[in-house]
């Protein structure tokens, strides 16, 4: 046989070497490759949170947006919440208007807007010549305007953002979170018109109205708008109350109530509506559906509606100056009905409690307790504003006074 023809292998095991084991992967190996795999998927998860978010909600990520990010962090400390006294503002001769906003207070008189944080710091300091000074603010955006005349302008906290005028005189504003705004003008045409801002300052809307518009709400999502005005049929007045989707020229609601006069509309959220008159506060849905009522015995001489509901001081006997306080929850249900034998000039409404001011006190309602508190305060007082539980800010004509009910 030919031994090329005839090849075999074998192994031969030689004394002393051991053919190769796989090794066991250990159980910390395997709990280590599982949190990598999760942790790889997480992170890929992530990712595309972030672009879907960046996709959908671009708005977040605006020059002023990020502005305001970056200048709040700086200024961390100034709406960090403390007892200070007194936050003085710059005098200006003639009338002002000052409201709460971020945190803090935003004065607007005839030279122009300022903004204050918690502690007193001037964030803001804009000139604008207002005869007549009005201004509102949503929890991002202040829009202030000359009332009777054609100036508006739109701020944050820390710079101008656009200042615009109008053809006719502006008698109210409104604006949402979202950056939409509206203002209330008069017209050649018809009795008012409503024009209505996106958040990039164009105007995207006119609404012609054949009753005088008295108040606008927008809600917070910027999708509907509620106008509320009077009209008058055979002589009587009535209210009327039209509710629309942006985009749309009819209404998506019409209501009306005979022989009331319009006070106030508001959203208490994207999908219902407080609506005060003389002689009702009524809460409804954009469906139309009324879902409570409160008869009023009494003319409104103060109240404050918004997303944590509404309170109400309706004058009951002027003689004698007995007033009836109301507070109602987001949803219109009654929380609190009690009497009060004071003027009353203003109101504010907290989470569980109302604070009315009277001509030489501050008064706290606990409206769980039914208790009332007083605590005496300087003559001139003009507005107050609910700060937190107990707390609220005291309004004159060129500063802001802190005071607690808490003992």
């Amino acid at each position: 046989m030919n031994p090329q023809e005839n090849k075999t292998t074998a192994l031969v095991a030689v004394e002393g070497e051991r053919l190769p084991v796989p090794k066991k992967t250990s159980y910390w190996a395997r709990i280590s490759a599982r949190y990598t795999l999760i942790w790889r998927v997480l992170l890929v998860a992530l990712l595309l949170f972030s672009v879907m978010f960046i996709l959908l909600f671009s708005r977040a990520f605006t020059y002023d947006s990020l502005f305001c990010f970056f200048k709040d962090l700086q200024t961390v400390s100034s709406f960090v919440p403390s007892d200070y006294d007194t936050v003085s503002t710059t005098y200006e001769e003639g009338e002002y208007t000052a409201l709460s906003y971020r945190g803090g207070i935003a004065f607007v008189n005839k030279g122009g807007v300022e903004v204050y944080s918690p502690d007193g710091k001037r964030l803001l300091d804009v000139d604008v010549p207002f005869r007549y000074p009005r201004a509102v603010a949503s929890r991002k955006y202040l829009v202030a305007f000359d009332c009777g005349g054609t100036t508006f302008s739109v701020t944050n906290s820390y710079t101008e953002l656009f200042r615009g005028e109008t053809d006719f005189p502006i008698y109210g504003a409104e604006v949402s979170d979202s950056g939409h705004f509206a203002l209330i003008t008069a017209s050649n045409d018809v009795l008012s018109q409503v024009l209505l801002y996106d958040n990039n300052f164009n105007l995207i809307q006119r609404f012609q109205r054949a009753s005088a518009t008295v108040g606008v709400s927008v809600s917070d999502n910027g999708k509907q708008i509620a106008l509320i005005g009077v009209a008058a049929t055979a002589g009587t007045a009535k209210t009327v109350v039209d509710v629309y989707q942006l985009g749309k020229t009819a209404p998506d609601q019409s209501l009306s109530w005979a022989e009331e006069i319009p006070l106030s509309v508001g959203f208490t959220n994207n999908r219902h509506l407080m609506i005060l008159t003389d002689k009702a506060m009524r809460f409804c849905d954009l469906d139309g559906r009324i879902e409570s009522e409160t008869v009023l015995d009494g003319m409104p001489i103060a109240y404050a509606v918004g997303g944590e509901g509404a309170a109400l001081v309706l004058e009951t006997e002027k003689i004698n100056a007995t007033h009836r306080v109301l507070v109602l929850d987001k949803r219109g249900e009654l929380l609190y009905d009690g009497s009060f034998d004071r003027d009353v000039s203003a109101v504010a409404l907290g989470k569980e409690e109302v604070f009315l001011l009277t001509g030489n006190e501050a008064v706290r309602i606990d409206i769980d307790k039914q208790q009332q508190t007083a605590i005496a305060i300087e003559n001139g007082a003009t507005g107050l504003f609910a700060v937190d539980d107990g707390q609220i800010r005291v309004v004159y004509p060129a500063k802001v006074e802190y005071l607690s009910f808490e003992a």
